[in-house]
């Protein structure tokens, strides 16, 4: 049995195909390498162009991006857990001096780029706590995803609000405990995001192999 963020496009496929082994630390990599398929899902449903003026915080963040996800992969010699430590105290100052990286300011790629380097920094709960704080009414605006903004709180949080956390049992994806079940139509909804049972079908195409 095997364990899934809905955020991850074709993971299942992508572990095969790179003979990934089981394990704690394995898992909790492959878990990191598994998040950059999302980028793409998010980036074609939610494209804009950049504000010339930030250009260079942008191509910042696309190259902490580059860095992130080359070590990750192990095509740095730099050490990924210290890399994510060093990055993400690097998202704190942006956000301090700038603000979230919004998609008008930075561009849709830039502003996955932060939220990617947020995710990786599960050893401060704090500072993703943080972070969700101030995403939250930048989501409710249209002015990042706001299915990133779900994604984390959902990766952060237990139970979660908006099912994107779960497992293939079978060819089914079943999501992790939901707090207020009834109510997560609704929770979504906010978020511009499809009925949960919509995304749980589509995570058992694309993920658990249902035909």
């Amino acid at each position: 049995m095997k364990y899934w963020d809905m955020r991850w496009g074709l993971i299942n496929r992508y572990n095969r195909s790179q003979g990934l082994r089981a394990g704690v630390k394995s898992s909790r990599m492959n878990d990191m390498r598994n998040l950059y398929s999302i980028v793409f899902l998010c980036a074609i449903s939610n494209f804009s162009f950049a504000n010339g003026g930030y250009s260079s915080l942008r191509q910042e963040l696309n190259q902490m991006m580059e860095l992130d996800q080359s070590t990750l992969h192990g095509k740095t010699d730099l050490n990924f857990e210290e890399l994510r430590v060093k990055q993400a105290n690097r998202i704190q100052e942006i956000v301090t001096e700038f603000g979230w990286p919004t998609v008008d300011m930075v561009g849709q790629d830039a502003s996955q780029a932060a939220w990617i380097i947020v995710q990786h920094a599960d050893y401060d709960k704090g500072f993703q706590d943080r972070m969700l704080k101030i995403m939250r009414p930048l989501a409710l605006e249209g002015k990042i995803n706001p299915a990133n903004y779900a994604y984390l709180y959902d990766r952060t949080h237990h139970p979660q609000l908006y099912g994107t956390q779960g497992k293939c049992e079978g060819t089914d994806f079943t999501p992790f405990p939901i707090q207020d079940v009834e109510d997560i139509d609704s929770r979504r909804l906010e978020l511009k995001m499809t009925t949960a049972q919509a995304y749980w079908d589509m995570a058992s195409e694309r993920m658990c192999g249902r035909k």
